[in-house]
């Protein structure tokens, strides 16, 4: 499992998600999360979450899969790197 998936953040507050973490604190800023609307109060909650799971060594990653890809030159706007594991295409064009 990569967990790269946007929004996999809220796995965390699942106690019963197999690795069964159930930090309070963290608990607690996501709830607060599901009730904001505010684009950048959530982005201050996710941040604060994502320390939070860190601090807290709920995961330890061995490893993060390689994204490997081979395209025509003439492609523009493909991600070199992307969050998750697919081509957004929204923003892909051809040169001449």
């Amino acid at each position: 499992v990569s967990h790269t998936e946007p929004m996999d953040i809220g796995i965390y507050a699942n106690p019963d998600y197999y690795f069964g973490y159930d930090g309070k604190e963290f608990q607690a800023v996501m709830d607060k999360l599901n009730l904001t609307t505010d684009e950048a109060a959530r982005y201050g909650l996710m941040a604060e979450a994502q320390k939070i799971i860190a601090r807290d060594a709920v995961n330890v990653y061995l490893f993060e899969l390689a994204k490997t890809g081979v395209w025509d030159a003439r492609i523009n706007g493909l991600w070199e790197n992307s969050p998750v594991q697919a081509n957004d295409l929204t923003g892909v064009s051809w040169s001449e």
